[in-house]
């Protein structure tokens, strides 16, 4: 039963706690449950400016930063580039030629709601962080995934919530004399930033090594920029392909390094193997993949401080 005068009918529904499944125990930051804490706060406030007569969510606009770490903005979906048969870029408009201002290897965090449940989702920019007036998320659906469900139901002109950014990582020209990249699927979205942020930059010495995990040729995302960027000295990437077996299947280009199997522990210590305490290891993949490879890192003895996670 409704009441006069209340404005309950328009809060937000509360965030719900993520499952002990959900976390990947591999000591992220922020971690779901830290992300269910600020989503907690973040509605909390929210509540109070509704009943306060105040609104919500608000629209990014020039008057104020393009986006917030505190505060969800809305941005209108303006493209749908389909990549292969369940991964996405997704293109939101900033209004006045503006920009996220994110940093390399940050990340924005997507709301949702679906139903009526709140959900988030991580997701990092796959645009050029020089972009003005637009942003744009590579983003792959799940089957049973909550968020992919949401995700579906997106159309073109839809507004849809963002905050951020966010992320630990730190990265100066020049601070390691290699960067050994280990990816698999959608991991690839961090990795070209900080790729991006190497070779365009002449002043930056650094060598970059990318071992990026598909499941087919067909499968490898943001192909034409990593091609783009294996134009460069400093820049080398192997192809991990471990649902093809051999050459001819692939369809690949000549110039392309390909190893078919998986990114094991022998590839691992073969390209690795030489890590000096000059070198960075960025890890990005699935929960399984990310372990692996921290295992596999540990095992080759590397300091822990020398291993970042996104």
């Amino acid at each position: 039963m409704s009441v006069h005068g209340s404005s309950d009918w328009l809060l937000p529904e509360k965030p719900k706690e993520p499952l002990q499944s959900d976390c990947c125990g591999t000591g992220c930051t922020p971690c779901v449950f830290d992300l269910y804490e600020q989503e907690l706060k973040l509605w909390e406030l929210e509540c109070k400016r509704i009943k306060s007569g105040g609104t919500g969510c608000t629209e990014a606009s020039s008057e104020a930063p393009s986006i917030s770490p505190t505060e969800y903005k809305k941005f209108k979906l303006t493209s749908i580039s389909y990549m292969t048969s369940d991964s996405q870029i997704y293109r939101f408009a900033i209004p006045e030629d503006g920009s996220l201002g994110l940093k390399p290897g940050q990340h924005v965090i997507l709301r949702g709601t679906i139903d009526s449940h709140v959900l988030t989702r991580q997701y990092t920019p796959v645009s050029d962080l020089t972009a003005r007036g637009y942003f744009d998320v590579l983003i792959k659906l799940y089957k049973d995934g909550r968020m992919s469900k949401y995700i579906t139901t997106w159309q073109v002109g839809d507004m849809i919530e963002w905050r951020g950014p966010f992320g630990r990582l730190t990265y100066l020209p020049n601070s390691y004399k290699r960067i050994c990249m280990l990816a698999a699927g959608t991991g690839i979205a961090p990795m070209i930033q900080i790729i991006r942020e190497v070779v365009e930059n002449e002043e930056d010495d650094t060598f970059v090594r990318l071992l990026y995990a598909c499941k087919t040729y067909q499968d490898i995302l943001m192909k034409d920029v990593l091609d783009n960027c294996a134009s460069y000295w400093n820049f080398t990437v192997l192809y991990v392909l471990s649902q093809e077996q051999d050459e001819s299947s692939s369809g690949k280009h000549y110039c392309d390094k390909i190893h078919y199997g998986r990114l094991d522990q022998d590839l691992v210590v073969k390209e690795v193997n030489s890590v000096s305490i000059d070198t960075l290891v960025l890890i990005c993949g699935t929960k399984s993949f990310d372990k692996d490879m921290i295992n596999f890192c540990n095992k080759l003895g590397i300091s822990e401080k020398q291993i970042f996670k996104f």
